[in-house]
């Protein structure tokens, strides 16, 4: 089995919906693809992916999920992958993930630690 995994058809995390950029928009060839852009000076760029029924298990039966990315003959960029329901605190994303800052927050209680649930 071989099958490519899609964005999913939602916001990137609920209740961000109106930080999101859509990449590929107006572009029919592409996928359009929902982001949310960090503040910080490397403006990373998060993006929520959906597995099929079917790639859920094989996940669950210990199937492996690759990364290809396209470099162009540059280097490789770091990358991150990781899983999370909707329950993630959302002032650890804005303030972790997005590099906000948020008024009268102590950055320091809530980054790097794991996000509160």
């Amino acid at each position: 089995m071989l099958e490519y995994l899609s964005p999913k058809d939602g916001p990137v995390f609920q209740g961000l919906e109106h930080k999101e950029v859509v990449y590929a928009k107006d572009q029919p060839e592409y996928i359009p693809l929902r982001v949310l852009v960090s503040a910080g000076t490397d403006k990373r760029v998060i993006s929520r992916w959906r597995p099929t029924d079917e790639q859920r298990r094989a996940i669950a039966n210990g199937e492996d999920i690759y990364l290809e990315l396209s470099t162009f003959g540059q280097p490789l960029q770091p990358i991150r992958m990781f899983i999370t329901d909707d329950n993630i605190d959302k002032d650890w994303v804005k303030v972790c993930l997005l590099d906000e800052t948020l008024p009268g927050a102590k950055q320091e209680k809530l980054c790097p630690m794991e996000p509160a649930q």
